[in-house]
Order: structure tokens, then C-alpha cells, then sequence
């Protein structure tokens, strides 16, 4: 999947890294795939939360990267 736009969060942790993610979610139109990249050891579970609550797809992760990529959908109306 190739995404539409690429957010380098560096070393933002969980509050920090949802809200860059919100806002940048609010400009994508549905369909469209953000791709995110963090350093943060939690930020799988922040965002997989974050995704779980707003009903956006975390759609694919790799951990063993650095820094971690996750590919998030916005949802489809």
C-alpha cells in the first residue's frame, strides 16, 4: 500500500503522537493511508488504541524497523 502522505513523528510519545495523527488525519480524504514513523517503544499501542477508538484501519506495522512504520486508512464514510 502506498500512502499518501508520511508523518515523521522522531521521538514523540503518546499524547504528542496521536494529536500530530489527528490532525493530520483531519486533511486526508477517506480512503487515503498515512504512513507514520516513530521511535517511541509504545507507539504501537497508542496508535493501535487510537485507531480502535476513531475507526480509522491501522492497516499494517512493522516493529523491527527503526524508526517503526504503521500504515493507517482514514475510514471510509
Amino acid at each position: 500500500m502506498i500512502p499518501d502522505v508520511i508523518l515523521d513523528a522522531g521521538e514523540s510519545g503518546c499524547g504528542e503522537l496521536v494529536l500530530l495523527v489527528f490532525q493530520i488525519m483531519k486533511t486526508l480524504a477517506a480512503g487515503q493511508v498515512l504512513e507514520v514513523h516513530a521511535y517511541d517503544p509504545a507507539a504501537y499501542v497508542d496508535l493501535a488504541a487510537w485507531c480502535r477508538m476513531t475507526g480509522n484501519p491501522l492497516v499494517a506495522h512493522n516493529l523491527s524497523v527503526e524508526p517503526q512504520r504503521f500504515l493507517i486508512q482514514k475510514k471510509l464514510p
